[in-house]
């Protein structure tokens, strides 16, 4: 689930009919009204043509591509896959003009297009979702394919992410991650999630698809704002400082030119950081994380994707330190937060006093190492902070030698012996790049981590929230259907009194889970004359007071006094109809 608009992707759909209406969930989005007013094409306009992207767009944003929803409805979710299949190829051509165009190297080896489940509501298929989803879900995985590109599915409910996720385990949808038992890799750690113990840990890597630069890209930009000399530049980069010096050196130079009054005295250091870590779009790899909903997270970046995003699947997260959120999970800023410039560590100077200042979050990190399973995800395992955290942790716990548990999984890039001898029993280290010696393309194992997430949270996702909703029935396998059907044959069979037991409200709250809204939890069971939801139960002999509110709203009727075996037991509320049966 999320924002289409806050993810950072090629391409997105703007589901739109033939004659450019945009729909209000769109409006928001800074000139896209005038873009789509600009975009006029007749072969558009006359539904000969499915897919347009919109005219004059800024091309550091992802391209809005216009996408035909049927107007007038369709008789099957087969009629949307022409349309899907034209928005991708669309998609893929804009993405690949955009790249020959481009001044920079894309992040990504294959294009990437958004789209969220469409037709679904104005275009005529509310009682269709899940057959719209499959097909959305078919199409995409074969034009993608064909394209080169990804495409990710946004969607706006829990229902229909749940379900998605139960469609897509499926192993066709997975043919990446078949070497090395990768997949296999994804469903263990999918397993811990289940039970809540799953702690994502995330370093620089995972903001890089969002544009965020690399420590190493961080400092270079620094230089580039402070305009040092090219030997002065070359000698800092690429000369054997270590990274937090690289840093320090960077801030007295900056207090070097703001005392010469070349610097405006307001602005600081942490503020030239903040400029190029603070992004407005999120990509894969924190969406992904977020969609897991972990209890707890920890992250040492600077930015706030992480919290965009989980913001976004409708999980607030309570920062620690300084959140101005109260969620019920929270997430740990280690190194601190652009929406705090003072609390950034960056330089040495700034490590050596981070025990002094932060013991406080380490001791939260060390319980949560002990407790947890902890998934490192975004970055090399060079930082000193790691060493002694873990290092802590295993002198406190008990030490079984013969069957040594790691206390964490981290996600690399690359295979490296001398990383593996280093974390032995300490780290599950698990690389998307190849084994060991073969060559490493980055991108491309960038793009396997981040499918890895993605079959992750597919294997992890436990809601079957869609199984009692109506819009969704078109999509149940046979043994979900007559799952369904006992359901709700159980709830119209209960009695008032069952109804108003105190263990009601729990098997109610069950039921909403399931996708039955509140107001159907008294659900009918079905006339056997009329075919309609409409039976109440049928009462007889004395009744009580605390009746007479279940007879004012129509939830039973009364029978007489006199009872025998052959009295109906259920009386259909339908006006036409009447009738009773036993």
């Amino acid at each position: 689930m999320g924002d289409i608009t806050h993810l950072q992707c090629d391409a997105w759909m703007l589901p739109s009919d033939s004659n450019y209406a945009v729909e209000p969930h769109w409006t928001g989005v800074v000139g896209l009204e005038a873009a789509v007013q600009r975009s006029h094409h007749d072969a558009y306009s006359k539904g000969h043509q499915f897919a347009l992207p919109v005219s004059a767009w800024n091309t550091a944003l992802p391209l809005p591509i216009l996408t035909a929803v049927p107007l007038t409805g369709f008789s099957t979710a087969a009629d949307l896959k022409p349309r899907i299949e034209a928005f991708i190829r669309a998609g893929a051509a804009a993405s690949r003009q955009r790249k020959a165009n481009a001044r920079t190297t894309p992040i990504r080896p294959n294009p990437l297009l958004a789209m969220p489940s469409f037709g679904s509501d104005g275009g005529g298929g509310r009682l269709r979702k899940g057959d719209i989803l499959s097909a959305i879900l078919e199409q995409a995985r074969i034009t993608g394919a064909e394209e080169g590109v990804d495409v990710v599915l946004v969607l706006k409910d829990q229902k229909s992410f749940a379900l998605a996720q139960v469609k897509r385990r499926s192993s066709e949808f997975w043919s990446e991650l078949s070497d090395r038992d990768l997949l296999d890799q994804a469903k263990d750690l999918a397993a811990i999630a289940k039970t809540g113990r799953l702690v994502p840990f995330m370093g620089a890597g995972t903001s890089v698809s969002a544009g965020a630069p690399s420590w190493k890209e961080l400092i270079a930009e620094l230089s580039w704002d402070l305009d040092l000399a090219k030997d002065e530049r070359a000698a800092l980069l690429d000369g054997d400082l270590d990274a937090r010096d690289q840093a320090a050196y960077l801030r007295a130079r900056f207090d070097s030119d703001k005392d010469n009054g070349e610097i405006p005295s307001e602005q600081t250091f942490n503020d030239s950081v903040i400029r190029h870590v603070d992004l407005p779009r999120y990509g894969l790899a924190p969406a992904l994380l977020a969609g897991l909903r972990t209890e707890q997270a920890i992250t040492l970046n600077y930015d706030t994707l992480f919290e965009l995003a989980s913001a976004d699947v409708g999980d607030p997260r309570t920062v620690i330190p300084d959140s101005r959120v109260n969620g019920d999970h929270w997430l740990l800023k280690l190194h601190g937060s652009v929406t705090n410039p003072d609390s950034i560590v960056l330089t040495r100077d700034d490590y050596l006093g981070y025990n002094a200042s932060r013991e406080a979050l380490s001791a939260v990190v060390k319980a949560t190492l002990i407790t947890h399973h902890l998934l490192f995800v975004g970055f090399g395992l060079r930082d000193d902070h790691f060493h002694e955290i873990i290092h802590d942790v295993r002198r406190a716990m008990p030490q079984n030698a013969d069957a040594p548990e790691p206390l964490a999984t981290a996600l690399t890039l690359k295979s490296s012996p001398l990383n593996d001898m280093l974390w032995q029993n300490k780290l599950n280290l698990v690389s998307m790049g190849g084994p060991v010696g073969a060559p490493v393309d980055i991108p491309t194992a960038a793009r396997t981590l981040e499918i890895f997430l993605d079959a992750l949270l597919a294997f992890s996702t436990d809601s079957h929230s869609y199984l009692l909703a109506d819009e969704y029935l078109d999509a149940l396998e046979p043994g979900e259907r007559s799952l369904r059907e006992a359901i709700l044959e159980f709830v119209g069979n209960r009695t008032v009194g069952e109804r108003s037991s105190a263990a009601w409200p729990g098997i109610a709250q069950t039921l909403t889970d399931l996708g039955l809204p509140g107001d159907q939890h008294e659900l009918r069971p079905r006339c056997p004359l009329c075919g309609e939801a409409s039976g109440v139960p049928i009462l007889y002999g004395m009744v009580g007071s605390d009746v007479q509110e279940d007879l004012a709203r129509g939830a039973v009727v009364l029978g007489g006094c006199i009872v025998s075996g052959a009295n109906p037991s259920w009386h259909c509320m339908n006006e036409s109809c009447q009738h009773e049966w036993a």
